[in-house]
């Protein structure tokens, strides 16, 4: 049950850092804008986009898959140690 519990975190964590990047995004784009009829909408906009690229990420490729290959060490990290 506690496992189950760490899981539900892990992956409301995970879908919630998918879902802020176009939602952070839109924002700096309507705080550059600077027009305060522009702010609401571009928020909007960010928020629509990130619920549709966080299910996408979930339902296509796995929360955990996604961001393991982000986060997980890759070729680069190999070659550094062999020199």
């Amino acid at each position: 049950m506690f496992i189950r519990l760490i899981k539900l975190i892990i992956t409301v964590a995970f879908w919630l850092q998918a879902f802020a990047a176009p939602v952070l995004l839109m924002g700096l784009i309507a705080l550059a804008i600077n027009s305060s009829a522009l702010i609401i909408p571009l928020l909007a906009l960010g928020i629509l986009a990130g619920v549709i690229v966080a299910e996408y990420i979930r339902r296509k490729i796995g929360l955990d898959v996604f961001f393991g290959r982000i986060y997980g060490p890759n070729e680069m990290d190999d070659k550094q140690k062999e020199k």
